[in-house]
């Protein structure tokens, strides 16, 4: 098990390696926390071509390199490539940078975890690595019982 951290990444610098629906998802969580999104890949998703192009982002077309990870604070691998996410993995711990590897929990210092927001409301949430499908019904729960809060009269 995990334990749940906020932390502030406004001003940090984030790296995803990897340009499809997985990178895709994660830039769309970041944002809401961050401006500073770099992310390499051979090819990319419409979606963060769209970002790319309206100047949220930065998209490097290539592979990746070693050389990406300096300034980086935090690291997103999200490729296909498994062995090349362990050697990002590799080379994050190597210079201290916190790393997750989207498909290999174990090799990961932090978790992804699914967001539910609301203005300054954060709800982070985690089966530490596992059961996704029931993270996903969780975040379901809970955005439809805040929808019911926020619609509910008010009490006398």
């Amino acid at each position: 098990m995990h334990f749940p951290l906020f932390i502030d990444i406004s001003k940090k610098n984030i790296l995803i390696v990897g340009g499809g629906k997985v990178a895709d998802r994660r830039v769309h969580t970041l944002l809401s926390f961050t401006e500073h999104i770099t992310v390499v890949s051979p090819a990319f998703t419409d979606g963060l071509d769209s970002l790319a192009q309206s100047g949220q982002i930065l998209l490097l077309k290539r592979y990746f390199e070693p050389e990406d990870l300096t300034g980086q604070d935090i690291v997103l691998a999200a490729t296909d490539d498994i062995d090349l996410n362990k050697k990002i993995g590799t080379l994050c711990r190597e210079q201290g940078i916190p790393v997750n590897i989207s498909n290999d929990q174990t090799l990961c210092d932090f978790q992804f975890p699914s967001i539910v927001t609301d203005g300054e409301i954060v709800i982070g949430i985690n089966a530490s690595g596992g059961n996704h499908r029931r993270v996903a019904e969780t975040r379901q729960k809970l955005d439809e019982l805040w929808n019911q809060i926020i619609t509910a009269p008010p009490t006398p």
